[in-house]
């Protein structure tokens, strides 16, 4: 499968051409946004932001002074491969890993 066709059926469309890459969105929910920059030398890169200020605040939470720039998740480091669908899949199972595994109720692991 070419990439561009893996980008549509894992539900990414483009979202801005640049000079030197390509920047497609995935919007699994109104929180979460995925993130690909395709660039002219074949690799990609994958990313996410999650709306965090703005989920807590629906469930009566605040984030810090609720200052402006306390209003998104990010990865610690994002993902840097190749331009094939298995690889972007692979990178969107981490990603969902990794934020299913935040709970914080529980912030050590420690179910409830």
């Amino acid at each position: 499968m070419e990439f561009p066709e893996a980008l549509d059926r894992l539900g990414f469309t483009l979202a801005e051409e640049r000079r030197e890459a390509r920047l497609y969105a995935s919007r699994p929910n109104r929180y979460l946004t995925y993130w690909v920059h395709a660039f002219d030398d074949g690799t990609a890169l994958f990313t996410w932001e999650f709306a965090i200020a703005d989920y807590l605040a629906e469930r009566g939470i605040q984030v810090g002074s609720n200052e402006e720039l306390n209003t998104y998740l990010y990865p610690r480091e994002d993902a840097r491969g190749p331009q094939e669908a298995g690889w972007l899949a692979g990178a969107l199972d981490e990603a969902e890993a990794r934020l299913a595994g935040v709970r914080l109720d529980a912030p050590e692991g420690q179910g409830s």
